[in-house]
């Protein structure tokens, strides 16, 4: 069934995020480094060289509660901040080398499953139909995220 194949991409792909993990930090890093804290990372990486603002809209948190992610992920070495230049009131978060060996090592597995599925089809039509569904899908999701 098709939720059964979605179950076990799904699965498949979170532990080979957690290989890459596992690879980057250090095992007490890790007792302390959270599923929130990890799409936090994300979502900074994403934002390239966000904001404090930036980054409290975009995962629809206090300023506040971002200053104390933005503690934490400096702390264990993943993001560091800088004063901006023009206004010494905002700071901009950029990730590490470390930080962005995390984030990459998991779109650098996106893109193995991208050519397994070029790989898998017969022609390029195909791959477009599968990434125009998979775009489709997409959308529907970011709109119901937006309607929470």
């Amino acid at each position: 069934m098709l939720k059964d194949n979605f179950a076990f991409i799904a699965n498949y792909l979170w532990r080979e995020s957690i290989k890459n993990l596992n690879t980057h930090l250090s095992e007490n890093e890790l007792k302390n480094f959270s599923n929130n804290d990890y799409y936090y990372l994300t979502t900074i990486y994403y934002l390239k060289k966000p904001n404090f603002s930036e980054i409290a809209e975009a995962l629809g948190l206090t300023k506040p509660a971002i200053s104390i992610i933005i503690k934490k992920l400096t702390k264990m070495d993943l993001i560091e901040k800088k004063q901006s230049d023009e206004d010494r009131r905002i700071y901009y978060v950029n990730l590490t080398e470390k930080g962005k060996k995390i984030v990459e090592g998991d779109e650098e597995l996106y893109s193995k499953f991208d050519l397994l599925i070029k790989s898998l089809l017969k022609d390029d039509n195909q791959y477009g139909i599968v990434d125009d569904l998979l775009g489709k899908i997409v959308f529907k999701l970011e709109e119901n995220r937006t309607l929470d």
